[in-house]
């Protein structure tokens, strides 16, 4: 008999440690209910959406005030057959996105320990989880690939900006040969300038001496 309780306590826990679904109680519009929870690996706000529409596959859903979500007569296939009352909550804990889910099966009868549905709805919890995992996976994919798209983007103005300055540069440089050649032809200007300018000074001192030598010769003639 102790062998077949330690069996039993294994099998428990290796339950509950794989299906990462516990029970507990949780304020839901300021009321206290029974029920299951479990954590998500996502953002709040992506796992209320998530979970809007995953139970939206089930039945009519009400979305209520901070991330709360009701249905009084969804139909989960392995739970019931029949209509049940489900009120839930996804929020935030210790860094945490929990999703909380009370369904009642009765009156004053809530899927919890030992009720003979917890397993099925632990795995129906599971499946979303999947869903989230997947969508998530899914998400930081598209991260990834915005991230490389807007490096892309980076590159490509940074492309754009180096053939602007090359071609900014080639204007500079033909503009200063432009310079250069403009130079060079101004220094032919000035060299031949500065030779005439020679001539012309070497034609002024000899005028100026002709003209000193007819000064003299016309002083000597009033004498």
């Amino acid at each position: 008999m102790k062998k077949i309780a330690i069996l039993l306590f294994l099998s428990a826990f290796a339950f509950h440690a794989s299906a990462q679904v516990f029970s507990g109680m949780s304020e839901v519009d300021k009321s206290k209910k029974e029920g299951v929870y479990t954590f998500v690996n996502t953002q709040e706000k992506y796992a209320r959406a998530s979970w809007k529409a995953y139970l939206s596959k089930f039945g009519k859903v009400i979305e209520g005030k901070n991330g709360t979500y009701s249905s009084s007569d969804i139909k989960i296939t392995g739970i019931s057959d029949s209509p049940l009352v489900l009120v839930s909550k996804v929020s935030e804990e210790n860094k945490k996105v929990k999703l909380f889910v009370s369904i009642a099966t009765g009156t004053d009868e809530y899927i919890q320990t030992g009720h003979a549905k917890l397993s099925e709805t632990s795995t129906w919890m599971e499946d979303f989880i999947k869903i989230v995992d997947l969508e998530e996976a899914v998400r930081i994919e598209e991260n990834k690939l915005a991230e490389l798209v807007s490096a892309q983007a980076k590159n490509s103005k940074q492309a754009e900006r180096l053939i602007r300055e090359l071609d900014s540069n080639a204007r500079q440089i033909n503009n200063l040969e432009e310079r250069l050649k403009e130079a060079k032809i101004e220094k032919e200007k000035i060299l031949t300038n500065q030779v005439q300018n020679k001539v012309d000074q070497k034609t002024k001192e000899e005028e100026i001496a002709a003209q000193k030598a007819a000064v003299e010769s016309a002083k000597q003639k009033i004498k």
